[in-house]
């Protein structure tokens, strides 16, 4: 028997004898993990072995190439590896997932010492010709960027250019890169004009994309060495060319985004991450994987950073159908959504009214005017409506945890006072219908704000604003007496007479009398009956506070009439005060549901 149906036998004996034992597998990454192209491949590998249901152990190692390849460092990590890992081969790694040039040519190098006959998948890897003779069994995931189809989407976008400058490093990755972007670009030849720049400082570099015209791009591919050795961060380079160039600079890579680079047919490092994990998988499934893979499905799509389009007034119709477009401002639909469905709704109620209220009419319209019966339907005709608009407004009201009862008692506090103050019959009519609709707005503002028990953040308070705006809005349906009230009320009833109010700081006089009205008769019960971010206020401190906001909050007049006649709206205070729910009144919303018409 060999060696290798040995080692094949003692694997199945251990499969058989811990079946359900998680896989253990070994990560070597060839970069260290301040390399964000190192940490994208590692978080597309995680997703896969850390998904539910798979039951995964996993060891990492980072080779840190990019500043350590001498040979005499590897051959210290050689040792270290063989120290660590070349002893128990039998109860050792199910398989091994290797990122990037460097690891697999050192793996490849110190297979046979290190990790017999494990299953191996490399991904990140810079073109076929780069992968080493003795890879052996190896499943390769190339790293193939898509050079002629970024090339091509960039023409299109910037139809009048003439030449494409090419800048790219000479390290090993570089030079794979150099070679695999000329045979992909070889038919572009005619089209326009391709310069691969010669290796520069990053200084001089620097310099050369500050000096570029209309007509000129630049496509930047890898750029972590310049040509004095000095090293650079990922996005650093990116970043320092695109903040330079007058022109668009195009890139091929995901970490290269977020830069100010416009974009391009970008290689996902985290597609190349989930790629090898799965194809690991798939292998020690027993599955039969291709041994090269070099398609683009999954791990290439055209992505394009919004404000850089901007910058360069590309037109989004020139992108691809499917490209991805970050940084992308939301709409005022995207922003408002809660606020427009919710104002959207009481609309849909407030039509469904005025339907059932049109029908009412042309009914009596068929009636003769001198029938009794027309007299009887009129006054259903109104108090069905003065009902509805309660009821509505009870609702706003229970959505932000308030009393049922509350906006009854400020139309009957606001009649009262509207009495006194001299309103007509007809405005005391619709002052009492409209002003229970003084907060229906809250409809659009958020629960998490609306229901919050503690004191709200700056930001909070200027969302809640909004509830006057919003109720506004929604009652513009109708400009018949009773919903422009009730509409000049709900915009109005936060502002205060000496202008400090919102949302439009109307002062004095010009807000409206509806509206002055409404707005003390709103606090004096709230703070008599609280809310829920706070306790009801005793008396004699609600009392002091309206007449401290005498000519600041309210209308010095309306605080006199409230004063003058405070033991009357005490006495509203009391008979409409909120009943206690005995347990046969409650609704229970728990077990299977009883008839209300019949016995329990």
């Amino acid at each position: 028997m060999t060696l290798a149906l040995l080692v094949q036998g003692l694997r199945a004996e251990a499969a058989d004898t811990g079946a359900h034992r998680p896989l253990r597998v070994l990560i070597i990454h060839s970069y260290a993990p301040d390399f964000i192209w190192t940490r994208d491949l590692h978080s597309g590998i995680l997703s896969v072995l850390e998904k539910p249901g798979q039951a995964t152990s996993y060891r990492v190692e980072y080779l840190d190439a990019k500043h350590h390849d001498s040979p005499a460092y590897l051959e210290q990590v050689f040792r270290l590896y063989q120290e660590k890992y070349s002893r128990d081969n039998e109860t050792g790694f199910d398989g091994i997932i290797l990122t990037d040039n460097h690891a697999l040519d050192f793996v490849a190098r110190h297979r046979e010492v290190l990790f017999p006959d494990t299953p191996i998948v490399a991904c990140g890897i810079n073109g076929a010709q780069s992968v080493p003779a003795n890879a052996g069994d190896m499943n390769i995931i190339l790293e193939r960027l898509a050079h002629q189809e970024t090339l091509n989407a960039a023409l299109r976008q910037n139809p009048k250019t003439h030449t494409i400058y090419i800048v790219i490093d000479d390290t090993l990755t570089g030079q794979s890169i150099r070679q695999d972007f000329l045979a992909q670009t070889a038919s572009l030849a005619g089209q326009v004009r391709l310069e691969v720049l010669p290796p520069m400082t990053g200084e001089k570099l620097l310099q050369f994309a500050g000096d570029r015209v209309a007509g000129e791009l630049i496509y930047l591919l890898v750029y972590f060495q310049d040509a004095a050795r000095k090293l650079f961060t990922a996005e650093a380079m990116p970043r320092a060319i695109a903040a330079r160039a007058p022109t668009p600079v195009y890139a091929g890579w995901d970490f290269q985004l977020n830069t100010g680079v416009v974009g391009g047919c970008i290689t996902s490092a985290y597609g190349q991450g989930q790629k090898a994990a799965q194809t690991l998988l798939d292998r020690l499934a027993g599955n039969n994987p291709p041994h090269l893979y070099d398609g683009l499905a999954g791990i290439n799509r055209h992505t394009y950073d919004y404000k850089a389009l901007q910058r360069f007034a590309i037109p989004l119709d020139s992108l691809p159908d499917d490209a991805v477009l970050l940084n992308r401002p939301l709409s005022y639909f995207e922003i408002h959504r809660s606020a427009i469905i919710g104002a959207l709704g009481i609309i849909a109620i407030l039509s469904v009214i005025i339907l059932l209220l049109l029908q009412n009419i042309r009914r009596q319209r068929t009636i003769n005017q001198g029938n009794a019966e027309i007299l009887a339907l009129n006054r259903e005709v109104i108090e069905t409506q003065l009902d509805l608009l309660s009821t509505l407004g009870e609702v706003i009201e229970s959505r932000s945890h308030d009393t049922a009862n509350h906006v009854r008692r400020v139309a009957a506090y606001s009649v009262l006072l509207g009495e006194k103050y001299g309103l007509s019959s007809e405005d005391l009519l619709l002052l009492e219908a409209a002003s229970p609709m003084h907060d229906i707005g809250k409809i659009g503002i958020p629960d998490a704000i609306l229901h919050k028990p503690d004191r709200l953040t700056p930001e909070e308070y200027e969302i809640i604003k909004n509830h006057t705006v919003i109720g506004q809005h929604i009652l513009r349906v109708s400009d018949r007496k009773l919903f422009a009230s009730a509409r000049t009320i709900a915009l109005q009833h936060h502002e205060h007479w000496d202008g400090t109010g919102y949302p439009c700081g109307l002062q004095g006089e010009e807000i409206s009398i509806m509206a002055r009205i409404s707005a003390l008769a709103d606090v004096y019960d709230a703070l008599s009956l609280g809310r829920v971010y706070k306790p009801p206020w005793p008396q004699e401190k609600v009392l002091q506070f309206i007449q401290q906001q005498r000519g600041a909050m309210f209308d010095p007049r309306i605080v006199d009439l409230f004063f003058e006649h405070l033991d009357e709206l005490e006495a509203i205070k009391l008979r409409l005060s909120d009943p206690v729910v005995s347990a046969q009144d409650s609704i229970s919303r728990q077990g299977p549901v009883h008839c209300p018409a019949r016995p329990g």
